[in-house]
């Protein structure tokens, strides 16, 4: 399949290279001055979670990379991986040179559509979610992906666009789990994270969260009170397995957390090498925003808002 890949961060460069490796023709749109950063390339330290044993491994991304981007070109697929509140500012250029080919987001989303279906007619897009994460330090990627994705057709159907996606990143040795109402797990899994984020802050990082039973307490209670502002907005939250540890009793699913990043590296990894904060900081206030709105009570999450406001060290 021919892909273009809307720019080369952490997310377009581990599946441009998952991809790439597995057949596909991937090309990465940059902006303007950007194309000589990968003359030699993309270093790359991937912890690779398809692997039954997986442990670090050095690989290097020749990856093509064009500073141009019209609809005359014979793209199959579109790939758009950005930051959620970075969505607005990608849509006019989808707009005005995506052509009629199909479009998949790849990232989270807070809110309604409402502001993509001003650019770009629903049919010409869907929507996944990807496993993976790291960050850039010194000119190399140093990331971690686990063997799974999620994606959706935004209504719910199994449609041949969605299979011929799905089986495309099947071949890249990736499983793909088929939402019906993928936009409602989108929000689930937004509000889990942020309750999460929120115990980082406080903690003073990912590794201190992670490691402390108690630190992790408090990101479960504050990621069940996130919950309650997807219930408010309609969600079964209780339907969706990802949310199960946060209907625990608080200790319990402090400790299912603690195993279950403490035997997953590759999920470990991805949220430790997160750096960049003030995406993270964005999206504790988005979902505050949402509470105060709606007039939901966030006793403990509320309780993180000045370690979000001065963070001790980058998550």
């Amino acid at each position: 399949m021919k892909i273009l890949i809307v720019g080369a961060g952490v997310i377009g460069s581990i599946y441009g290279y998952l991809l790439s490796q597995s057949g596909n023709d991937l090309t990465h749109y940059v902006r303007s001055g950007k194309k000589q950063n990968f003359v030699n390339g993309l270093p790359i330290r991937l912890l690779d979670g398809r692997k039954k044993n997986p442990r670090d491994e050095d690989v290097v991304y020749h990856l093509n990379v064009t500073e141009e981007f019209n609809e005359n070109a014979p793209y199959d697929l579109i790939i758009v991986s950005v930051r959620h509140y970075q969505l607005k500012s990608v849509l006019p250029l989808l707009k005005e040179n995506a052509g009629d080919t199909d479009i998949l987001f790849f990232n989270g989303i807070w809110g309604g559509l409402e502001q993509v279906d001003a650019y770009l007619p629903r049919s010409q897009y869907l929507w996944g979610f990807p496993v993976a994460g790291g960050g850039f330090c010194d000119g190399r990627l140093d990331a971690a992906v686990l063997d799974e994705i999620r994606l959706g057709e935004m209504n719910g159907q199994i449609t041949p666009r969605l299979e011929r996606i799905s089986q495309l990143f099947t071949q890249a040795g990736l499983k793909v789990d088929s939402r019906p109402n993928i936009q409602h797990w989108l929000w689930v899994h937004f509000a889990i994270n942020c309750g999460i984020i929120g115990a980082a802050f406080k903690a003073g990082g990912a590794k201190e969260l992670l490691n402390s039973i108690s630190n992790l307490r408090l990101g479960i209670l504050a990621g069940r009170e996130a919950l309650g502002v997807c219930e408010a907005l309609g969600v079964d939250t209780h339907s969706f397995e990802d949310a199960r540890s946060f209907y625990m009793a608080a200790i319990p699913g402090a400790v299912a957390v603690w195993w279950m990043m403490k035997t997953n590296a590759p999920a470990r990894k991805i949220m430790e090498r997160h750096s960049a904060v003030d995406e993270l900081q964005i999206m504790y206030y988005d979902l505050l925003q949402s509470a105060r709105q709606l007039n939901i009570s966030m006793r403990v999450y509320e309780s993180f808002k000045p370690f979000v406001d001065h963070p001790k060290i980058k998550i």
